[in-house]
Formats: structure tokens, sequence, C-alpha cells
């Protein structure tokens, strides 16, 4: 089944409006891209991820919003032709809760440059890390939240109309985002939407969740916050981890496993799978009947990532 999206120009002040099915994307440029015939041109990304059956990218600018403007009006046009959306990841170095002005102010700076950029790219969503804070308890944590807040109240003025930032859910506890930080940022910034990493929360709880009931209860605490309305207009993330006793400690493949068993020369079984799984989110997301745009960021595999839950969600998959 096809899944299609229409983009509604920025200056009209409207959202991407997405049709009754979920979307299923890609981060960045996966390494099976650059194997394929495609590969030769990066902007052939949109054409192969059509030709697979895919409708999104999130385009990694984590180290710096470097793209010139020639290609991204080229990209905005290709998108356009093959029904791509187009998300932005900011660049990891914002920390609008530093306790030095200097890098707030930076922060500021590559914040204003995604904005930019989504003008150029007709994207209207921006996804980032609110990242680390000054301190280390409780009340600590709950004046970083207001200091992003403020902050992002502050350059408002500069966003692009029909923009929407996302901060993303934490995968580590020394950083701001559990997904109750995250909603608290949301209920204070108009512009903004939660980013619901499902591998990050898994990683920042301490690996909670292995069934499809835990990842439902996720989506639980932002609609019983807000509304499922306010649900559908999430952006997610999901691939599994590995973690450790700090959170998030590696992306994982979906076909990865964490140790195998020899049987025979010949016969080998491999068995515990990295958690979240691509089943429990997409029977998660059928259950509560949300459509969501979903990004795979699986370790060197995010197309075939997508493509994997897609299935499970036609049930073309097996569990």
């Amino acid at each position: 089944m096809e899944t299609s999206y229409r983009t509604i120009s920025m200056q009209e002040g409207s959202l991407i409006e997405i049709n009754s099915s979920p979307i299923f994307g890609v981060a960045g440029f996966p390494p099976a891209f650059f194997k394929s015939d495609f590969g030769k041109k990066r902007e052939n990304v949109f054409a192969w991820l059509s030709s697979l059956g895919l409708n999104w990218i999130e385009l990694q600018n984590t180290y710096g919003v470097k793209m010139r403007d020639d290609q991204a009006t080229l990209y905005n046009k290709l998108a356009t032709e093959h029904n791509i959306g187009i998300s932005i990841h900011a660049p990891y170095y914002i920390t609008l809760a530093s306790g030095d002005s200097d890098v707030v102010k930076r922060s500021k700076e590559r914040f204003l440059q995604c904005f930019a950029l989504a003008y150029k790219l007709n994207s209207q969503r921006i996804i980032f890390h609110p990242g680390h804070y000054s301190g280390n308890g409780k009340d600590d944590r709950k004046r970083a939240v207001i200091k992003i807040a403020n902050a992002l109240k502050e350059i408002k003025h500069e966003l692009p109309k029909g923009v929407i930032v996302y901060p993303e859910t934490a995968g580590k506890r020394s950083q701001i985002g559990s997904i109750e930080e995250i909603l608290d940022i949301c209920e204070l910034v108009d512009y903004a939407r939660p980013c619901i990493d499902v591998a990050h929360i898994h990683g920042f709880e301490g690996g909670t969740l292995t069934t499809q009931e835990n990842i439902i209860k996720v989506l639980d605490k932002v609609i019983v916050r807000f509304g499922i309305e306010y649900l559908k207009q999430a952006h997610f993330h999901m691939y599994p981890i590995e973690v450790d006793r700090n959170g998030e400690k590696k992306h994982k493949a979906f076909h990865d496993r964490i140790g195998h068993q020899q049987l025979t020369i010949f016969e080998t079984i491999y068995y515990d799978k990295y958690y979240p799984i691509a089943e429990d989110f997409i029977s998660a997301i059928k259950i509560k009947n949300i459509q969501p745009v979903v990004i795979c960021e699986a370790r060197d595999s995010q197309e075939s990532g997508a493509l994997l839950m897609k299935s499970f969600f036609y049930n073309e998959g097996q569990k």
C-alpha cells in the first residue's frame, strides 16, 4: 500500500497534513543508498527512497548547518517530485540550558540557521536534542527545562510560518530529555511538539521498553496530558539499542542479536534481541490508532528497518 503526504507551503502557516497511514523514512543517507545505482549523487536519495516505498528523510545537520542554497533548492524540488517529506536534525552542539551565556548564544544562532534551512527546503520539522544542563539534582533539571523553553520563546519571531521544533527524548540520564521533561518543554513552547525517540526512552529508563504494553504506557503519557490529537502530531524515531548503566550505549540493527549458540559446525542459533523491537512499536501505534512519521535510525540499515516496520503495519511481516 502506498503512503503519501501533502505539504502546504510554509507561507500559508500550515503544517504537513498526513493521510490515514503512517509515514516511514530514514535518518541520513544509509550505506545501502551509496551501494545502489542511485548512490553516485546524494540528490538521488529521493528517487531511491521512492523506489523502495519509503516517504521521508531526516537530514542530519548534527555537526553544523552547511547546506548550500542551490543544494537546498534542488532537494526541495526533488522531494516534491518524489513525494518525500523532509525533517531537519539540528546540530548536537545546541545546549540551551548551558550555564555559559556564550554557549546559549551560539545555540540560538544554530537554531536560526536551521530556521533558514527549513524555509529553503520547505521542511516543517526541526528535531533537536535539549542537551546537557548545569547541575545534578531534580531542581536543576526543572530549571534547565524552563531555561530551554525561554530560549525557544526568545527566537520565535525568527521562525518561518508553519515550522515546528521537536525536542527529542534523551538516551542518557545525564541529559535533559525524559518523556516528562520533553512534554514540559512542549507545554511551555507553543511551536514545539515531542520527538519520541523510543530507543532513547528505553535507554534513559534503564531498558524498560521490552513489551508492547510498556510502549503504550509512553504513548498514554502524552494522551493523558494533551490528548490523542496532540500525540498524532508527534514525531517518532524507532530502532533497537544496546543499553548499559548510563543508558543508551550503541544503535543496533533490528536483525542484531546479543549472543549465539553454536549447535553444529553448520548450525547457529541466535537469541536475545535488542530492544525496542519493531513488532511491539507497530502494535502500539495501531492500538492507539495514530499515523505518525516514523524515522528509522537502525545501525547501517535504516531503510531495511523502516521497511520492516512498514511491513508489520500492513501485516506483511510475522512476529
